[in-house]
């Protein structure tokens, strides 16, 4: 349940609906906002949403019966769910529950003086977001999405949490397929907008990477006029996008971009050290991809003319969130942990990470299936297979259907050294018996394939007790 700071009568108008049932004093009653028909009824406003494979339409009267004040609900669900026993009894009616909900999360975060980040990308969106919310933080109150919650529910839940204290907020956005980031900017109308990169995700549904560059560019349709947009200008796609009359193109990159590291160094975790302007930064997350995301942050960072100096600050400090390129100390060996999820930039860029650390043993890649890659995902299994050698590792295990891929492509070129499971335990129970000192492992794989299981496993390996 949340708490919103209007009543229920506000509600109604920010959706331009009238209530059907409800007593005149409930209009006057603070929106008590469930979405979970689990949660206690009394005093809620029941909010139902149609699923594809569920309509929680069906508990509206269960919530009436058990104290909820009122439901908003699908026109057409009131004569569904209607029957000669029981109607809906007090409830507003609009079009689209779903869609409601980012009008109502639209018309609240406006009550609000917030200056809102939004934030999309095909990898290291929630990165990201966490450094620019650390970066804002030293200056600003600052709000931010929890976790990835970061689609048509999550955005809305994240704007519903807004204070009248707070004075920025950053926002995820994320999508699985066309016309879902549009509505979510739409809604939070942010000041600025960042993304990150165009990569292989959801090209099942998205189709390539014109698509995927067709979807993230929506993010500017709710920017505010005279807002900024910040983008990758190592991106071929991105570097592309120009200022329009509507907003101004910020660029950060490693090649090119107003926000651009020189004299780059990398220390044995490979992680960056470098400076901006005369500004020294240095990162304790490894990898490329983290110093694109603090470039990111920095250029966010620079649009709230937050000093350089504070921003180095605040980024020295930053730790990898759960998941996330989480560098983990085993008994005597180290795991670089990247379960959160996988597509074939963000785990090419592992991979490059890895390959750029020194390492006293050996490197071991630990890679699942990349899921939602749609008719090219053999082939991109395939190449990024074929990466491994070039990148140093000693020795790739792969653990899935689609991974089988990834034993072709280094296979043909010429890596002797692998191994392929059907199920997370079995390559388990391998790498518990060739794990040894000095070994660094990098352990990826998309969300679904609990690639975690692994890390947790292997964490607990005493390699005393091998002797």
């Amino acid at each position: 349940m949340l708490k919103l700071d209007l009543t229920i009568g506000e509600m109604l108008k920010i959706l331009e609906t009238e209530p059907v049932g409800v007593a005149p004093k409930v209009l006057k009653r603070k929106v008590n906002l469930c979405m979970d028909s689990r949660e206690s009824a009394k005093g809620v406003v029941f909010w139902p949403i149609k699923g594809v494979r569920f309509d929680a339409h069906k508990f509206v009267n269960q919530m009436e019966k058990e104290g909820a004040l009122m439901s908003v609900v699908n026109q057409t669900a009131v004569e569904e769910y209607s029957t000669q026993n029981e109607t809906f009894k007090a409830y507003a009616p609009v079009d689209d529950t779903t869609k409601a909900l980012l009008k109502l999360a639209k018309g609240y975060q406006r009550l609000f003086k917030v200056k809102k980040v939004a934030i999309t990308g095909s990898n290291g969106k929630t990165t990201t977001k966490e450094m620019v919310k650390a970066v804002l933080s030293s200056k600003f109150v600052t709000h931010a999405t929890a976790g990835n919650f970061n689609n048509h529910i999550g955005v809305p839940m994240t704007l519903f949490q807004l204070k009248h204290k707070h004075e920025a907020a950053v926002v995820e956005m994320g999508t699985s397929g066309p016309d879902e980031i549009r509505p979510l900017s739409l809604a939070a109308e942010p000041d600025v907008a960042v993304i990150t990169n165009i990569g292989a995700s959801h090209l099942e549904r998205l189709g390539d990477l014109d698509g995927v560059f067709r979807e993230k560019i929506t993010i500017t349709a709710g920017l505010k006029k005279n807002g900024t947009l910040i983008v990758n200008a190592d991106d071929p796609r991105l570097c592309k996008v120009k200022s329009t009359k509507n907003y101004k193109v910020v660029t950060f990159g490693l090649r090119r971009g107003v926000v651009k590291p020189e004299k780059l160094q990398w220390n044995e975790n490979a992680c960056a050290d470098f400076y901006v302007g005369r500004t020294h930064f240095v990162l304790n997350v490894p990898g490329t991809h983290n110093l694109y995301n603090a470039l990111a942050a920095i250029a966010v960072g620079e649009a709230f003319r937050i000093p350089k100096a504070e921003i180095a600050k605040v980024l020295k400090n930053f730790r990898a969130t759960n998941m996330r390129m989480e560098i983990k100390k085993g008994d005597g060996f180290k795991i670089v942990s990247d379960c959160y999820n996988a597509n074939p930039s963000s785990t090419r860029m592992a991979l490059q990470t890895i390959g750029n650390m020194n390492v006293e043993g050996s490197r071991i890649a630990v890679l699942g299936d990349m899921l939602e890659l749609g008719k090219e995902s053999k082939e991109l299994h395939r190449s990024i297979g074929a990466l491994v050698p070039e990148m140093n590792f000693d020795l790739l295990v792969t653990v899935g259907e689609e991974a089988k891929n990834y034993v072709k492509g280094a296979k043909e070129k010429g890596m002797a050294c692998v191994e392929h499971f059907d199920t997370v335990q079995d390559a388990i129970v391998f790498l518990s018996d060739v794990v040894s000192k000095g070994d660094v492992l990098l352990v990826k794989g998309s969300r679904g394939m609990k690639m975690e299981q692994v890390v947790d496993a292997l964490l607990k390996l005493s390699l005393v007790s091998k002797a």
